[in-house]
C-alpha cells in the first residue's frame, strides 16, 4: 500500500498557493485602486495634462493701430516683417567655433560676426539674430538654407514721414508696445487686444491650426487722430531748424494751437529725431513739455492782464521806468531809457523796470495768485509723458516779486506759456490743450471717442484780455516795439517778446552770454484763429526774442492762417491799434490826466495807492494848458470827432490829415509827452 501525502508538505503547498494567491490579490487590488485613482480621482488632473501634450493656444498678436493728423494722413502705421532666430542645437556645422559657423548669416543680416556668435553661445534653444528685417534681408536668409535658422512672421512699426512730428509720436518697443511720445501716451488704445486660436501639435512638434485665424483687422488696435496738421507741422519743423541754424543754438520748440478750443496744431522740436531708426536718448525728448525755462519778459504779459484785473492798474496811468530801479539792494535796468510811460509802452518796449513797478502794486500773494491761475506751476493736462509742471515759487523776497514779474525766478514749459497766451487771445479763459481729435474702431470706422473743447477756468475778464490783446499789437507794429520782426504783410499780429538770462550753475546767478529767447502772439488780432510759440535755447550772437524767434514766428503765422482759410487784411497799419475800433473807442473815452508822480513803493504785499490822481473837469483846462505830463492815448479805428475830442480831454492837440477812421497816430499810444503836445493823426476810409 502506498503511502499517503506527507501533511507537512500538503500545508506548506497550500501555504505557499495562499501567498501566491494573497500576492496576486493584492496586485490586482493595487490595479485597481490605480485605476480607479487615474479613472476617476486623478482623472481632471491628467486629462489636462494629456490635452497640453497635443494642444496650444496659439497667440495672434494684434497690429496696431494707425495715427493720423487731423485730416486723415498717416503718421504711423504697422506693417508684416520678419524676424531671424537661432537654434543653436540646429546648427550643421557645430565642430567649429559658434561665431564662424554664423558668419554668412552675420554677414546677410549686417551685423557683427563675432557679437552675434557671442549672443548665440549665452542662448538655450530659440536665440533671435535680428528683429523686423527688410524683405531684402529675408530673402538672403532664406537664400542660405541654414539649419538651425528660421524666420518669423511679426509686425514692425512705421512713420511714413520719417522724421515728421518723430518726438511728439515717439517710438515703440520690440515687443510693440509704446515707449514714449503718443506711442506711450495712448498705448491702451493703440496695441490692441491678442487673439488666442486653439492648434494641435503633432507627434514632430509642428503647429497645425484646425481653424483658420479671424481677419486681423478685428485684433487691430484703435485709430487715432491728432489734432495736429502735417502741412503746419511741416512749416513749423522747417521755420524752427532754419531759425535754430542760422543762430547756431542748441535747440528750438515751435508749438501753435487753436485758441478757441485748445486743440494742438503742430508742436515741433529741434534737433529732429527719425523713430524709424532712433529708440533711445535725449533726442526723443519732447521739449515742449519736458524742458522747463525760466521764460522772461512773455511773463510780462500775464502780470500786466492780472494788474488790469485786479484794478490795481489803469490803462491810462503813467509808470516810471525810470533807469536804475532799486529793490531789496538790487538795481533793476532797462536796455535803454524811457521815463515816464504808459502800461502799453511797457509791453511794447519790454520794461522790466515797469513790469517790476506794477508786479510792486498786484503785491506777493495776487502775483502768485495771477500766475497760477494762468496755469503756471501746474501740468497742462496734454497727457504726454514726461511732462513738467515748472517751478512757480512764492515771492517771499522783494526782489523775487520784482523779478517774476518779468519773468524770471520761475519756470515754466513752452507749452504752458502758448496755452497762457491763448487765454489773453480767448477772451480771458484758459483751455486745457487737446492732442487727440478722434478714436475710431479699425473696423467700421464708428467714433469710440471725440475730444471736446475743455474750459479750464477764467482767468482774467474779458475786458483786461482785449486791452492786453490791443497793447500787444504795438509790440509788433509800434516803432520802438520790440516784435517788429513777426510784423505781417498780409494780418495784424499781436504777441511779447522774452530773452531770459539761464541761470549758472556754477556762479550760482545769471549767465551773461546764455539766453532763452521766444516770441509768442497770435494772429489776427481781431479775431484770433491760432497762437503760436517760438523758443530758441542758447543763441549765439544776436540774442533777443524779437530778432531770433519772430521771423520763424511770422512764417508758421502766415501759413497757419492761410490753412485756416482767413483772408488777408491787406498791410497793418503803423500804429498799436485795437483789435477792434469799439474796443478801442472804449479804451479812448477812460483817459485820465496824469501827471508824472512818484511810483508805489516796490514789493508793498498791501494794494497801494493808484498815483493817478481823480481827473480834472476838462472845462476848466480848455484855453490853459495845465502843466505835466500824460500818455498818449490809443487812437486807432476811432472817427475823426472823436479821436479829436479824446485828445481834448487829456489837452494835447490833434494835427489831422485825411478822411475817415484814425489809420496811425505819432506819438503812438503810450509815449508819455507834454501836455499840450500836438498828436499827428492818419485818417482813412473803413475798409
Amino acid at each position: 500500500m502506498r503511502p499517503g501525502p506527507d501533511p507537512k508538505a500538503t500545508r506548506w503547498i497550500a501555504i505557499r498557493v495562499g501567498l501566491i494567491g494573497l500576492l496576486f490579490l493584492a496586485g490586482f487590488g493595487g490595479l485597481a485602486w490605480r485605476a480607479v485613482q487615474l479613472q476617476v480621482v486623478q482623472r481632471d488632473k491628467l486629462s489636462s495634462e494629456a490635452r497640453d501634450q497635443y494642444l496650444r493656444q496659439f497667440v495672434l498678436k494684434p497690429r496696431r493701430g494707425v495715427v493720423t493728423d487731423r485730416a486723415g494722413v498717416l503718421l504711423a502705421g504697422s506693417a508684416d516683417a520678419e524676424s531671424v532666430f537661432v537654434d543653436p542645437e540646429g546648427l550643421a556645422d557645430r565642430s567649429a567655433s559658434m561665431a564662424r559657423a554664423l558668419r554668412p548669416l552675420a554677414a546677410a543680416l549686417g551685423l557683427d560676426w563675432r557679437a552675434l556668435g557671442r549672443n548665440v553661445e549665452r542662448g538655450s534653444r530659440f536665440v533671435w539674430a535680428k528683429r523686423r528685417i527688410s524683405p531684402a534681408e529675408a530673402g538672403a536668409v532664406r537664400r542660405l538654407a541654414m539649419p538651425g535658422v528660421g524666420l518669423v512672421a511679426e509686425n514692425r512699426r512705421y512713420y511714413p514721414k520719417v522724421t515728421l512730428a518723430g518726438q511728439l509720436l515717439g517710438v515703440t518697443g520690440d515687443e510693440g508696445s509704446g515707449l514714449d511720445g503718443v506711442e506711450l501716451a495712448l498705448d491702451d488704445l493703440l496695441r490692441g487686444e491678442p487673439t488666442r486660436v486653439p492648434s494641435l501639435r503633432d507627434g514632430a512638434g509642428r503647429l497645425a491650426l484646425p481653424d483658420a485665424p479671424g481677419s486681423a483687422r478685428g485684433r487691430e488696435g484703435a485709430r487715432v487722430e491728432l489734432t495736429i496738421d502735417q502741412g503746419l507741422q511741416l512749416v513749423a519743423e522747417r521755420a524752427l531748424a532754419s531759425a535754430v541754424r542760422g543762430s547756431h543754438a542748441l535747440s528750438g520748440v515751435a508749438v501753435a494751437l487753436d485758441p478757441a478750443t485748445g486743440e494742438v496744431l503742430a508742436m515741433a522740436s529741434d534737433p529732429p529725431v527719425n523713430p524709424n531708426a532712433q529708440r533711445t536718448g535725449r533726442e526723443l525728448r519732447n521739449r515742449a513739455v519736458t524742458d522747463a525755462f525760466e521764460p522772461g519778459s512773455t511773463m510780462k504779459t500775464f502780470t500786466i492782464a492780472g494788474a488790469l484785473d485786479r484794478a490795481v492798474l489803469r490803462p491810462t496811468d503813467a509808470i516810471d521806468c525810470t533807469p536804475g530801479y532799486t529793490v531789496g539792494g538790487h538795481v533793476i535796468h532797462d536796455h535803454m531809457a524811457f521815463g515816464w510811460i504808459g502800461p502799453a509802452k511797457v509791453l511794447a518796449a519790454s520794461s522790466n523796470v515797469g513790469a517790476a513797478r506794477i508786479g510792486a502794486r498786484l503785491g506777493k500773494q495776487r502775483l502768485s495768485e495771477v500766475l497760477a491761475a494762468f496755469g503756471f506751476g501746474e501740468r497742462t493736462g496734454v497727457d504726454l509723458p514726461g511732462e513738467r509742471r515748472g517751478q512757480l515759487p512764492f515771492p517771499r523776497a522783494d526782489i523775487t516779486l520784482a523779478t517774476q514779474s518779468f519773468g524770471q525766478g520761475l519756470t515754466a514749459t513752452p507749452l504752458q506759456v502758448v496755452i497762457a497766451m491763448g487765454a489773453i487771445a480767448n477772451g480771458g479763459v484758459l483751455m486745457r490743450p487737446l492732442l487727440v481729435k478722434r478714436v475710431l474702431d479699425p473696423a467700421d470706422g464708428s467714433v469710440l471717442d471725440q475730444a471736446r473743447p475743455t474750459p479750464v477756468r477764467r482767468v482774467v475778464s474779458a475786458t483786461a484780455a482785449a486791452t492786453v490783446a490791443r497793447w500787444l499789437i504795438g509790440v509788433v507794429e509800434d516803432p520802438d516795439g520790440t516784435g517788429h520782426r513777426a510784423r505781417s504783410d498780409g494780418w495784424r499780429v499781436a504777441g511779447k517778446t522774452g530773452t531770459a538770462q539761464k541761470p549758472d550753475p556754477v556762479t550760482g546767478g545769471y549767465s551773461a552770454d546764455r539766453h532763452f529767447s521766444s516770441f509768442v502772439g497770435f494772429a489776427p488780432a481781431e479775431a484770433p484763429r491760432v497762437v503760436i510759440g517760438v523758443f530758441i535755447d542758447e543763441p549765439k550772437g544776436e540774442s533777443y526774442g524779437g530778432e531770433v524767434a519772430a521771423p520763424p514766428f511770422r512764417e508758421i503765422a502766415e501759413y497757419a492762417l492761410r490753412m485756416l482759410g482767413v483772408p488777408p487784411q491787406g498791410p497793418p497799419a503803423a500804429t498799436a491799434g485795437p483789435a477792434g475800433a469799439s474796443s478801442m473807442a472804449r479804451v479812448a473815452r477812460a483817459a485820465v490826466r496824469h501827471p508824472a508822480a512818484p511810483a508805489p513803493a516796490p514789493g508793498a504785499d498791501a494794494e497801494p495807492e493808484s498815483p493817478t490822481p481823480p481827473p480834472v473837469e476838462v472845462a476848466a483846462r480848455r484855453g490853459a494848458h495845465a502843466t505835466g505830463n500824460v500818455a498818449v492815448p490809443a487812437l486807432g479805428g476811432l472817427p475823426a470827432r472823436a479821436a479829436v475830442r479824446t485828445l481834448e480831454a487829456l489837452d494835447l492837440g490833434a494835427d489831422l490829415t485825411g478822411s475817415g477812421l484814425v489809420v496811425s497816430q505819432a506819438p503812438p499810444p503810450g509815449r508819455v509827452v507834454e501836455r499840450g503836445a500836438r498828436v499827428k493823426i492818419t485818417l482813412a476810409p473803413p475798409g
